[in-house]
């Protein structure tokens, strides 16, 4: 058997290397036809062959344990002893259990060992990414909220140039499950193609080539995680995009990946720390009024946020320019998952580049242009992870800034989530914490996912006066807007949150609380009425606080 299998791996690597021979002298662009050995061998197989009169090898009970056999439980050690002795063992280790010399002597060296092979241990592969100025792509927000823009599509332009800037080092892929253009990257096509290497059958085709640096011509999100698993393991950077929802049918896949980073990171030293991992989360739950709720689901960073968060990362940019800002950290970061959730429709763009930058380096921060509290003590705290959440709070600040001018409001935007863990090595200490959010005043969380994740970062703080407004699984076909008001993380929810939160506002805020009930009874009917949302809530602007 063994002299069979050298036989058929040298036939193996003869015709890969005849494959590429010919690919390259002859400009040949077609899918080759690569080798593939399959070998079939028993389950089981040199196993015991049977066990109590049931058949071991080639059964499903080669997966158990073949020979019960335990410290409790030896009165088969007997058979255990002979099947292992049926390895002969003597012809490979001398009395001391070492291995012979003539067993060691066939033992590849150095780099011949699989282990030690460059490609098993990418970080000793990798080159530095070269990757733009991100100054270059900064929306113009010096007047908060007074421009639209697709956040996604302005990283789409940023993509594009890491493609250009990195053509000659060849180390930098996209992958997608057929959402590229979905999720609002198509600037990536200005300068390169979806690589596919079968025919191509134009127009039902299109932007397909047999060299690109985008992979997404195939809905499957497992081939695009796998893909890009054993592309960041060779030492190399890319992002895989994908709607929001779907990211659950790899969890078990990132789990995987986590484990290897973990373990490779802290107990193989002679590891070399490989690029990181980029998931993008578009399309997300709020953006799927018209998919419906089979795509409504944010769990997926709740999944990650269960885990070691020393190589798990969580950002919520709320923005364009927070978004590029991430991705730029995001792309040059080493041995990590980094889940990024962005928004793809239009929206206000709210933070300068500068702002942007502190927010992503610093994790979070205090909007002044969104506070009154002036540096004292505040009487309510806001705080925000994500495009929707963001806006919505804003627009509930504003309402409350124009009944309640006096009113103390604490505006906190928050884009890396998991700086607010306790345990996690870069989380804020009970000190930093308690300096953004107090030790008591109410903590109005507009959040993009389930609200029990937030609740069990707050959970280890002072601060328990919390109420978080998220996901609460209330979905359907709907208009954009009310999927934030079913599941009450729309501005008048927020604003009477606020009020009956802060015990010096809950009484004097009785006739807002009931606007805001209103106004909810309006919306309510005008969506069933006239299709869309109300004018009021798409024609708002946002204006600086007096």
């Amino acid at each position: 058997m063994h002299k069979l299998m050298a036989a058929e791996l040298d036939k193996v690597v003869e015709e890969i290397h005849d494959i590429r021979k010919n690919a390259k002298d002859n400009h040949d662009e077609s899918r080759p036809k690569w080798p593939m050995i399959v070998f079939r061998a028993p389950k089981g197989w040199t196993g015991p062959k049977t066990w109590d009169g049931e058949p071991i090898e080639g059964s499903f009970r080669a997966h158990q344990i073949p020979i019960p056999v335990d410290r409790n439980h030896m009165e088969h050690a007997d058979k255990l002893t002979a099947w292992l002795k049926s390895y002969r063992p003597e012809e490979l280790f001398d009395e001391n259990g070492a291995l012979k010399p003539e067993i060691a002597a066939i033992i590849p060296q150095g780099s011949a060992r699989m282990a030690a092979n460059p490609v098993t241990n990418g970080g000793k592969l990798t080159k530095d990414l070269i990757t733009p100025n991100i100054d270059d792509y900064a929306l113009d927000n010096q007047d908060h909220g007074k421009q639209d823009g697709s956040d996604m599509t302005e990283l789409g332009k940023y993509i594009r140039d890491v493609i250009v800037l990195n053509k000659d080092n060849k180390n930098f892929r996209g992958w997608g499950p057929d959402e590229t253009l979905s999720n609002k990257l198509g600037a990536a096509f200005e300068d390169t193609k979806r690589q596919w290497m079968e025919d191509i059958h134009e127009p039902n085709d299109a932007l397909l080539a047999p060299e690109g640096r985008i992979i997404d011509s195939m809905l499957s999100e497992h081939m695009d995680e796998g893909m890009l698993e054993a592309y960041n393991l060779t030492g190399r950077y890319g992002f895989f995009a994908s709607y929001e929802s779907f990211l659950r049918v790899v969890d078990s896949m990132l789990t995987q990946h986590f484990k290897w980073l973990r373990n490779s990171h802290e107990e193989t030293p002679w590891r070399v720390d490989v690029p990181s991992l980029n998931v993008i989360a578009a399309s997300t739950a709020f953006q799927q009024d018209h998919n419906g709720y089979s795509h409504q689901d944010p769990g997926i960073i709740s999944h990650l946020a269960e885990k070691k968060t020393e190589y798990i990362r969580a950002y919520l940019p709320a923005d364009a320019n927070s978004l590029v800002a991430v991705f730029d950290k995001a792309i040059q970061s080493k041995q990590l998952i980094n889940l990024i959730i962005a928004s793809k429709h239009p929206r206000p763009q709210w933070f300068t580049m500068d702002e942007a930058k502190h927010l992503v380096s610093d994790g979070l921060g205090v909007i002044d242009w969104a506070s009154t509290d002036n540096g004292e003590e505040p009487d309510v705290v806001f705080a925000t992870a994500g495009s929707e959440p963001t806006t919505e709070s804003l627009a509930a600040v504003s309402i409350l800034h124009d009944h309640f001018p006096e009113m103390k409001i604490r505006f906190i935007n928050v884009v890396d989530l998991l700086k607010l863990k306790k345990d996690d090595p870069r989380g804020l200490s009970d000190a930093e914490f308690d300096a953004f959010f107090t030790k008591d005043k109410p903590v109005i969380f507009a959040y993009h996912a389930y609200d029990d994740l937030v609740k069990t970062l707050f959970f280890d703080r002072h601060n328990h006066n919390l109420h978080v407004h998220g996901y609460r699984e209330e979905g359907d076909i709907t208009t954009p807007f009310d999927m934030r008001v079913r599941n009450e993380l729309d501005r008048f929810h927020l604003v009477k949150s606020a009020l009956l939160a802060t015990p010096a506002y809950t009484e004097k805020g009785a006739h807002v609380i009931q606007e805001m009930n209103s106004i909810l009874n309006k919306h309510h009917d005008y969506i069933r009425s006239e299709g869309t949302d109300l004018p009021e809530v798409e024609d708002w602007k946002w204006t600086t606080l007096k």
